[in-house]
This record gives C-alpha cells, sequence and structure tokens, in this order.
C-alpha cells in the first residue's frame, strides 16, 4: 500500500519521533523513504547554502537511523515554501504518502496542528498521515512522543458515503490485508442536515445507513478482520468522531478528505480539518482526484 512513503522532517526534537515512527509502517509494505528537509528562505537571498550546511548533519542523522531500520533512503533539501515544495515531490518521486508530524519546531500546547502541516494536507495530491505528537515537560525541558505506535491495532474509518469517501475505503482494504484486526466503521448522521425538518425521519436513515456498513463490515471480514464494530451516532459530525477517538484511542483515523457539500479546493473549515487539527490518534487522509 505504501511502499514509498515522502517522510517530512522539519529536524526539529519533534521530528525525529516522526522518524521513530516511521518503522510502524513496515507492515503496510513500506521501504523507501524520501526524507525531506525544505530550506524556507522567503526574503533573504544568499542564506541557503549556509542554511544547507547548517541543516546536513542533523538529516544525515535522521537518514542513518532510518537505514539502521532497513529503510531505503533517499534525501531531498529543495529550496522554497515548505507545502508546496513537499507536495511536489511527493508526486514527482512516486510517492504512495506523505508522512509528516503535528507539531514542528514549536512544540507549544495549544498548537493543534502545525501550519506546514496544514498546508500539506491542503495541498496534497497524495495521501497524507499526520502523526500525532504528545507533549511532556520535565522540569525545564520538554519531550515529546507519539500516542500511537502499532498503527495496525485498531482502525476508525469515518465516512460519509461520498465518492472519495468511498475512495479512502480502499485503504481501509489494504489495511485489512496487512493484518488489521480490529475496525470501526462510522457514519454520524448530520444533525445540521436532519434537524428539525427530517428528524422524524431519524430510524429510516439509520436503518439504511447500518445496511451500508454492514455491507463494507461484511467485505472486511472476508479479508481478515475479526473485530468490527459499526457506529451511528447523531450529532455534529467532526464532534462526535472526536469524542469517540478521544474514549477509544483507535491506532489511526482513515477518512477522505472531502466529504459532500465541500468545494474541492476548500479544505479549512471541513470535518476532516477539525478531526485531523484536533485528533489524539495518527490520521490518515485521502484526498479526492484532481
Amino acid at each position: 500500500m505504501f511502499s514509498k512513503i515522502l517522510l517530512a522532517t522539519d529536524l526539529s526534537p519533534a521530528s525525529e519521533s516522526v522518524v521513530d515512527y516511521v518503522k510502524t509502517l513496515r507492515p503496510l509494505g513500506c521501504h523507501k523513504v524520501v526524507l525531506t528537509y525544505v530550506i524556507y528562505v522567503k526574503h533573504l537571498v544568499g542564506l541557503s547554502e549556509a542554511l544547507r550546511e547548517e541543516a546536513t548533519p542533523k538529516l544525515e542523522s535522521q537518514k542513518r537511523k532510518l537505514e539502521a531500520e532497513g529503510f531505503d533512503i533517499s534525501v531531498e533539501m529543495p529550496v522554497g515554501i515548505p507545502g508546496v515544495e513537499i507536495t511536489r515531490l511527493a508526486l514527482e518521486r512516486d510517492c504512495e504518502a506523505i508522512v509528516i508530524g503535528s507539531h514542528g519546531h514549536s512544540l507549544t500546547h495549544d498548537i493543534a496542528l502545525g501550519g506546514v502541516a496544514t498546508d500539506v494536507v491542503h495541498r496534497a495530491e497524495v495521501p497524507v498521515l499526520v502523526v500525532r505528537l504528545s507533549i511532556t515537560e520535565e522540569g525545564e525541558q520538554q519531550f515529546c512522543r507519539v500516542l500511537s505506535t502499532d498503527i495496525l491495532s485498531h482502525l476508525l474509518y469515518a465516512t460519509d458515503f461520498s465518492d472519495n469517501a468511498e475512495r479512502a475505503f480502499w485503504y481501509v482494504e489494504e489495511f485489512a490485508k496487512s493484518g488489521c484486526k480490529r475496525m470501526t466503521l462510522m457514519h454520524v448522521q448530520d444533525v445540521s442536515r436532519i434537524s428539525p425538518h427530517l428528524e422524524h425521519r431519524l430510524e429510516e436513515f439509520n436503518r439504511i445507513d447500518e445496511a451500508r456498513l454492514d455491507r463494507m463490515a461484511s467485505h472486511l471480514r472476508q479479508l481478515g478482520v475479526e473485530d468490527i464494530d459499526l457506529q451511528i451516532p447523531y450529532g455534529a459530525p467532526a464532534k462526535e468522531i472526536l469524542e469517540y477517538i478521544k474514549k477509544n484511542c483507535p491506532s489511526v483515523v482513515v477518512m477522505g478528505m472531502h466529504g459532500r457539500g465541500f468545494i474541492a479546493d476548500i479544505f479549512v473549515g471541513s470535518v476532516a480539518h477539525n478531526v485531523v487539527r484536533l485528533s489524539q490518534s495518527p490520521v490518515l487522509l485521502v484526498p479526492p482526484i484532481r
């Protein structure tokens, strides 16, 4: 599924945790990594070479760490805007996914999603795995770690039955083939679409959508998934998904990047954006075909 990934690093302590996390992707077929650090030079002409020289030792250290885990590593250090360069390189190097951390140089607790990660997700034409990092403090020092280290232990698939959600289901199938034995399939009955004029049809909608999820579950059982839970809550989609994540700590959340009612180029404000911004679990976002 993800034999070749682009791993975005900013060489911060947070990025070291994401580098360590990559070994958990091996069951998904990952064996090649394009380790990418973007030299962001906006107005300071002539500094790119000095910044490249400064970054090289840390980048080589991360490269050696991945090579020690058996990965085939190539290194890229383009100059430009990180979100633009990362998504461009992912396409040019035929990467099947982009992996990026939820925090960068700033380890501020109240920053839910770094600006580069947001930009990458907005621009990406391949799936993006946003790895959630937890920040702890010991004295005056801050440490970060990945909250989930076994990506196959429990998958949550959130769907609105849109075309792109159906496209994301292909990745759910691949997780099943890779050995994931526990999955939750969730569809949220959107209160903003149903209340107040269609509330009398909520039971009907639930029956229809439970049958849809049942068909997916039957197919996944044939692929080897043993434990499947169906969830059809009623409420605000992002809120319901996030509450489930907080209570159950799935190892990965899979969802389409855009659902019904969203213009293809709009990401901020969507359900997917709000989930990836606040999720405590890694989130794999699948973009629409553009």
